[in-house]
C-alpha cells in the first residue's frame, strides 16, 4: 500500500486512493496530491481515477468528520475517514482543533475526453479545447472555488536567430495557467505542425491530447537585413553590415543590398523607396539592390524603405518592415600636413568628405610639376613619385569636385610631407 502523508497544521492527514478492477485487488495504491494556493479552505486533495480516498489523523488521534458540501456529519469517534466524494469539502475535528480540505478525482476532468483544435491566424493562432470541464469545489461557506489547471502545449515553430541571421525549426513549448483553459492564443504559426497539449496538474500522470492531422500555418514574418557596399576605404561611421536595426546615417552616394528574410509561407515580395512622400521606386523581387544618390545642401536627406510580404493562398496575412535612411549634405576637409614614414599614421595625404559624388585631385611640387592625381576620394597620395620618394616640402594641390547635394568644390592649397627622416 502506497502511502502519502500531509501535515495539516495540528493535523496530519494521510490520504490513498485504492484503485479499480484487477489493480485494486493486488493491493496498488494511487497518491494523493496537495495543489498550491486553495482558496476558501485549507487543503485541496487531488487524486485521479480511483474509488474512494481514505483519510487517517495523525498519530491515531480520534476526531470528529463533516460534509461541508451535503451539511451533514460522516464520522464521530473516528480516525480514519473513507469514502470521500469528489467535489466535496470536509472539516475534521480533534481536541479543539479543526482543519477543512476538499478533495476530487481528477480523472472526470480528463483530457481523454476533449479534442484538441488549432485556428491557425495571421497574427496569432487560436487554440481551442472541445468539451474542456473546469475543475471545482465547494468551500466551507458554500462558494464554489476553481481550481487552476497548469498545461503545456507542444508544436514546431520557425524561430529567427539573431546570431545565425536566419530562421531555424525549433519545437516550442508553451505554459499556460489558469482556471478555465478552453480557448487560449499563442504565436503565429509560420510552418504546419503538429499540436499535443499535456495537463501537467498530476505530476506523475500524463494526461495529453494531440490535434488528428498536422495544421497547415498561414501567417508570415520577415527580417529585413541590408548591406551597405565598399567604396574604398568608407568613412569611419560607414561599415558594410548586415544591419537589422531601423536607421542608418551615411553619406552618398550609397550602395545597399536589402535582403528581405521571410519565414517559410512568404513568397509575395513588395518594396517601396521614398523620398519624403515621393515615390521613387517599387519593385516585387525578394531582394532589392539600390544606390542612394541624392543629398541635399540644405540638411540631411531622408528615404524610407518599405518591405510588405505575404501569403498569396492568405493575402490577407502581411508583415511589414521598414528602414529609415539618411545621407548627409556633403563637404571636404583637407589636411595640411601628412607624415608617409610608416608608422601606421597620418601616412597618405588623404581628405576628409561625405556626400562626394565627382572628385577629382592634382598634386604639385614647387617646380609645378604634377606629382600625383587621382579620382577616388577614399584614395590618397603616399608621398612618392614614379616610385621613389619625394622629399619633405611643401605641395600645392588642386581639388575640384562635387557634392552629391549638387555643391561644388574648387579648392587651393599646400599641404606638407613631413617623413623626419
Amino acid at each position: 500500500m502506497k502511502k502519502v502523508s500531509v501535515i495539516l497544521g495540528a493535523l496530519l492527514v494521510a490520504g490513498w486512493c485504492s484503485a479499480t478492477g484487477l489493480v485494486d485487488a493486488i493491493g496498488i495504491y494511487q497518491p494523493v496530491f496537495e495543489m498550491p494556493n486553495p482558496r476558501g479552505v485549507d487543503h485541496v486533495y487531488l487524486y485521479h481515477g480511483a474509488n474512494d480516498v481514505e483519510f487517517t489523523t495523525q498519530s491515531q488521534q480520534i476526531a470528529d468528520w463533516y460534509d461541508v458540501s451535503s451539511h451533514r456529519m460522516v464520522g464521530t469517534g473516528y480516525t480514519t475517514f473513507i469514502n470521500a466524494e469528489s467535489g466535496h469539502t470536509y472539516m475534521v475535528s480533534s481536541r479543539g482543533r479543526k482543519e477543512t480540505f476538499a478533495v476530487f478525482d481528477d480523472a472526470q476532468f480528463s483530457l481523454k475526453d476533449c479534442r484538441l483544435r488549432i485556428n491557425p491566424q495571421c497574427d496569432s493562432t487560436i487554440v481551442t479545447i472541445e468539451n474542456f470541464k473546469i475543475t471545482s469545489y465547494i468551500d466551507t461557506a458554500g462558494k464554489t472555488q476553481y481550481v487552476e489547471r497548469t498545461m503545456v502545449l507542444e508544436y514546431q515553430n520557425e524561430i529567427w536567430n539573431n546570431e545565425s541571421k536566419a530562421w531555424e525549426t525549433l519545437p516550442q513549448s508553451d505554459t499556460i495557467t489558469g482556471i478555465d483553459l478552453s480557448s487560449f492564443s499563442c504565436n503565429k504559426l509560420l510552418i504546419d505542425s503538429d499540436f499535443k497539449l499535456k495537463d501537467l496538474t498530476l505530476a506523475d500522470k500524463e494526461d495529453s491530447i494531440s490535434t488528428d492531422s498536422t495544421v497547415v500555418a498561414i501567417a508570415v514574418d520577415n527580417h529585413q537585413l541590408y548591406f551597405i557596399a565598399k567604396r574604398g576605404k568608407t568613412l569611419e561611421n560607414e561599415k558594410e553590415g548586415p544591419y537589422d536595426d531601423n536607421t542608418i546615417i551615411h553619406s552618398a552616394p550609397l550602395d545597399v543590398l536589402f535582403e528581405s528574410h521571410p519565414s517559410a509561407k512568404a513568397d509575395v515580395y513588395s518594396w517601396t523607396i521614398k523620398r519624403g512622400k515621393d515615390v521613387l521606386s517599387q519593385r516585387n523581387d525578394k531582394d532589392m539592390r539600390y544606390i542612394f544618390d541624392e543629398a541635399s545642401a540644405s540638411g540631411p536627406v531622408t528615404y524610407t524603405v518599405d518591405l510588405e510580404v505575404l501569403n498569396s493562398d492568405y493575402p490577407e496575412c502581411v508583415s511589414t518592415a521598414q528602414d529609415t535612411i539618411v545621407l548627409n549634405e556633403s563637404f571636404i576637409l583637407v589636411p595640411n600636413v601628412f607624415t608617409p614614414n610608416g608608422d601606421g599614421v597620418n601616412d597618405e595625404f588623404r581628405v576628409a568628405y561625405r556626400s562626394i559624388c565627382e572628385f577629382h585631385c592634382w598634386v604639385y611640387n614647387r617646380w609645378q610639376h604634377i606629382v600625383y592625381q587621382w579620382d577616388d576620394p577614399a584614395k590618397g597620395w603616399d608621398g612618392t613619385y614614379n616610385g621613389r620618394k619625394e622629399p619633405d616640402s611643401a605641395y600645392i594641390y588642386i581639388i575640384e569636385a562635387t557634392g552629391c547635394d549638387g555643391q561644388r568644390y574648387k579648392l587651393k592649397g599646400t599641404v606638407n610631407l613631413l617623413r623626419g627622416e
